[in-house]
């Protein structure tokens, strides 16, 4: 291997050490945007693949599927999106498509998250069509969508073929998506739990995926789904962690 070409592995192994106890990569959560009711986050281990959750004293301690046999998620909610100061910062025009773009995602959310429930290996949480009794509610909200910044991720693609530590530069690039939610009880309409989340695009040495405006924020929402789905079907004593914010991967 010529000398030459060290330096990108060299690069791909320095930035990934570095970064992956870096407490720069760790996402603050978002503002709360008033689609939950004021709760205090109670302490919840397994669930600890989200920022904040408060859960009814009657159903700590105990598996989603003893409590419930299916599950209903119903579209998302997005009349939080425009109150963001990003989106207030855009022009008339860039609003009107931000908002069709939001409507695609939330389609995207809520669709993932019941593909993911409907194809769990353990299928212990059928999708219900409607609410009703022995149905846990899932009301998503969508209340936090930045897109990814192109310019300064095609900056950090070129540079980080050749200058070691260049994918920091992604870092000033990179989107966010923040969701909120709540479970009810479908009984009785009741809320039982509530959450919220706020994840940014991963950092890599080499963004090939950021040149699309959405890619962070689509990945985010598969593991997303893929999370929620194991925490309704898993055991009381096992734990869903959050992923890293850090990949190898360019896409």
């Amino acid at each position: 291997m010529k000398p030459t070409c060290l330096i990108p592995c060299l690069s791909v192994v320095l930035f990934s050490a570095a970064l992956t106890s870096c407490k720069l990569l760790e996402t603050k959560e978002a503002p709360d945007s008033g689609f939950n009711p004021p709760t205090t986050a109670t302490k919840n281990t397994r669930a600890a693949f989200l920022q904040e959750v408060w859960v009814s004293p009657a159903y700590q301690g105990t598996a989603v599927s003893q409590k419930f046999k299916s599950v209903y998620f119903a579209p998302v909610n997005t009349q939080h999106m425009a109150k963001q100061s990003w989106w207030q910062a855009q022009t008339p025009l860039r609003q009107n498509d931000l908002a069709q773009d939001t409507r695609k995602i939330a389609t995207r959310l809520r669709h993932e998250f019941m593909t993911a429930v409907a194809n769990h290996p353990a299928h212990k949480m059928k999708l219900a069509l409607s609410p009703g009794p022995d149905t846990l509610v899932i009301e998503l909200a969508l209340v936090e969508l930045v897109p990814s910044k192109a310019f300064w991720n095609a900056a950090s693609t070129a540079a980080g073929f050749a200058v070691p530590g260049a994918g920091y530069l992604s870092m000033a690039g990179r989107g966010s998506i923040a969701i909120e939610g709540r479970a009810r009880n479908g009984a009785d309409n009741s809320i039982i739990a509530t959450f919220k989340d706020r994840r940014t695009d991963k950092v890599a040495p080499v963004n090939l995926g950021k040149y699309t405006w959405y890619h962070g924020a689509e990945q985010n929402i598969s593991e997303w789904a893929a999370e929620f789905a194991s925490f309704l079907n898993t055991k009381p004593d096992e734990t869903i962690k959050r992923t890293s914010r850090v990949t190898l991967k360019p896409w």
